[in-house]
C-alpha cells in the first residue's frame, strides 16, 4: 500500500534543502518506490511531501540514503524520529 510522508523542519530553509537533496536526489532523479516528491518554504521553515510505494520502501531509504546524508550534512538534530506514514488511498497526476 502507498504511504505519505510529511516532513516539516522548522528552522530549514531552500540551502538546507538544495545541500540535502542533492545527497539524496541526484541529478532530480526519484529512487525506486518514490512516487511523488514535493518540497516548499512554510512560516516556520520548510515542508517535504513524499509518497512512496510502501512504507518498507521509505523506511529503506530513510535509513541507507536520508539519514546519512543529513548527518554528512551536519544536521543529525534534524531527523524525525516520529515521522509517521500515513496510508494513500489515490494518487493522481497529470
Amino acid at each position: 500500500m502507498a504511504i505519505v510522508i510529511v516532513n516539516e523542519v522548522d528552522g530549514a530553509n531552500q540551502d538546507f534543502y538544495d545541500r540535502v537533496n542533492s545527497k539524496v536526489l541526484p541529478g532530480g532523479k526519484l529512487p525506486d518506490g518514490l512516487q511523488v516528491h514535493i518540497a516548499g518554504p512554510t512560516d516556520k521553515g520548510w515542508r517535504i511531501i513524499n509518497v512512496w510505494e510502501s512504507e518498507e520502501r521509505f523506511r529503506q531509504f530513510r535509513d541507507e540514503t536520508l539519514i546519512p546524508a543529513l548527518r554528512e550534512a551536519g544536521a543529525e538534530e534534524r531527523i524525525g524520529p516520529d515521522i509517521k506514514p500515513s496510508p494513500v488511498y489515490r494518487v493522481i497526476t497529470a
